[in-house]
């Protein structure tokens, strides 16, 4: 078989974006966000090291899709160094400041968390395409497909947009995605959590005294409101009480029944992000003759997330009698 040609077109990040999502070099261990040949070494830490030192992470461990754990420092994906002491770093850089300072405080920051949350949902999924499913019956093959990565096209464009000036046009905010930030209470500087829903493309993150969502949704979620769920973006929270909101926010992103068609265009100097429709998947329609881009909210699948992210009984979000949902976030509304 021809070597595919990974130079073409190198400078621009639409063509880096085919490369690093294309299946045969994603299982050819070439770079996670270029497609170009990784460095020898570790490669990229998926989580930095700035945040395991700053948490304690380093011997803490993951939950992976198989059920399987991975120390936080074990978790390394294929990158070449141009990447990795560039546009990477920039993005670190920013963020690193910004969990410091526990808000986010202007659009440029909301961009690169955003940038920063898509690049660790990627590097997770890509880590577990060079995992086994099953280390005792190794020909089940890998945790994750190579050839899945690709439906992580946006995330990608999202994360590989920080390579040059870029211009977003979005239907449902000021960009396309779906990210909501909070203020964490407490005396736990050091607390960290995270939890995904890899079929909604959602990660959430406790990092400290910040609270972090983000959806690779084209900003669907924000349809009903920019603020999130309650409308409470921004509010000081308990620990417990964000562990409510990342279930709500990945129960809702697990319900998306839509995507969104672009029409994104490059030149050497700049990119354009252009956000133009949202295209649902089904045809159902609903009572306003609108088409359904969520199916139904889902209060079991909510409680159980809730349960699960506070450590609290399900039947704190859900009557067991009544089957009325509930929530901790009533001293807030």
């Amino acid at each position: 078989m021809m070597e595919k040609d990974f130079d073409q077109h190198s400078g621009y990040a639409m063509a880096m974006v085919e490369r690093a999502i294309d299946g045969d070099s994603i299982r050819a261990r070439r770079c996670f966000t270029c497609g170009g040949q990784p460095t020898t070494g570790i490669g990229e830490h998926v989580f930095p090291k700035w945040l395991q030192t700053k948490f304690g992470l380093h011997d803490e461990r993951l939950t992976l899709l198989n059920g399987t754990f991975i120390p936080y420092r074990r978790l390394t994906v294929p990158c070449c160094s141009d990447c990795n002491t560039g546009f990477l770093s920039q993005i670190e850089s920013k963020v690193r400041s910004i969990v410091e300072r526990g808000c986010i405080v202007s659009n440029e920051d909301r961009l690169a968390v955003a940038r920063w949350m898509a690049k660790i949902l990627v590097g997770i999924l890509v880590k577990e395409t060079a995992l086994l499913l099953d280390r005792k019956n190794p020909p089940l093959g890998n945790i994750m497909t190579a050839d899945f990565i690709g439906e992580l096209a946006h995330c990608q464009l999202l994360l590989q947009s920080a390579r040059k000036p870029t211009r977003f046009s979005a239907l449902h905010g000021r960009f396309p995605f779906t990210i909501y930030w909070y203020r964490i209470d407490g005396s736990e500087d050091d607390g960290f959590d995270l939890s995904t829903d890899l079929v909604g493309q959602s990660i959430a993150m406790r990092a400290g005294k910040l609270g972090l969502a983000f959806v690779n949704d084209g900003g669907l979620q924000m349809i009903n409101g920019d603020k999130g769920p309650f409308g409470l973006e921004g509010a000081t929270v308990m620990p417990h009480q964000f562990g409510e909101l990342a279930a709500r926010v990945h129960t809702k992103a697990s319900l998306r029944d839509a995507t969104h068609f672009y029409l994104n265009s490059e030149t050497q100097t700049h990119l354009t992000i252009d956000q133009l429709e949202v295209r649902p998947f089904p045809s159902t329609v609903l009572a306003g003759e609108e088409m359904q881009v969520f199916e139904p909210w889902d209060s079991k699948k909510f409680a159980l997330r809730a349960a699960r992210f506070t450590h609290l009984d399900e039947s704190v979000f859900l009557d067991p009698v009544t089957g009325n949902e509930m929530t901790t976030l009533t001293n807030l509304l």
